[in-house]
């Protein structure tokens, strides 16, 4: 099941229990609000087109906060007028989850609980996941998803070779070192003092 909904000028394709960002709506916190400007509404294969909306149909969803984008940079400059201007701009979005679908006052589908727990949701909504289904998980370039191990001692970076080292407790790494005028403790000879 899914609808296309249209707000703020921008359309926006969701399913149950998405959760996405859009312009600024007149709503706080734990409400919730109503689109009625549904241009499609799809179920099983067959797609209902709306001429230019759907007649009856409506999505409600659930405002989860008022938010602001990542910055961005605007810089002009003249070349040779010695004229520049730089300024940064935050987007306000409301964050908002998809709670369900209707058609002529009749519920469609209501939002079922997701598989996800809710702390993946919040660190999702964190990310700035939007515009699609709820994540089953993090995604895998998320620092959170990786191994918290550390490497193994055998794995190493392919640019780099292993080091050898020659362990002192070792009599054949100990007579190697010693044949290359290297003992413990000393440091070892120049080429210059070889000469000598």
């Amino acid at each position: 099941m899914f609808a296309v909904i249209r707000t703020g000028g921008k359309q926006y394709r969701v399913t149950p229990n998405a959760v996405l960002k859009v312009e600024k709506l007149d709503a706080e916190p734990g409400t919730t609000f109503t689109f009625t400007d549904v241009l499609a509404l799809g179920n099983d294969g067959s797609v209902t087109i709306g001429a230019p909306v759907v007649a009856g149909a409506a999505v409600t969803a659930t405002v989860i906060a008022q938010d602001r984008l990542d910055k961005v940079i605007i810089f002009k400059k003249r070349r040779r007028q010695n004229s520049r201007r730089k300024n940064g701009h935050r987007q306000r979005v409301t964050v908002l989850r998809v709670s369900g679908f209707e058609k002529d006052g009749m519920p469609l589908v209501a939002a079922a609980t997701s598989e996800a727990s809710g702390a993946e949701l919040e660190a999702a909504e964190g990310e700035g996941v939007v515009y699609g289904e709820t994540p089953a998980g993090l995604p895998e370039h998320h620092p959170a998803a990786r191994s918290a191990a550390p490497p193994s001692p055998a794995q190493h970076h392919p640019h780099h070779p292993p080091m050898h080292v020659t362990e002192p407790d070792n009599p054949a790494g100990q007579e190697a070192a010693e044949g290359e005028s290297i003992v413990e403790g000393d440091t070892p000879a120049t080429d210059a003092e070889r000469k000598e």
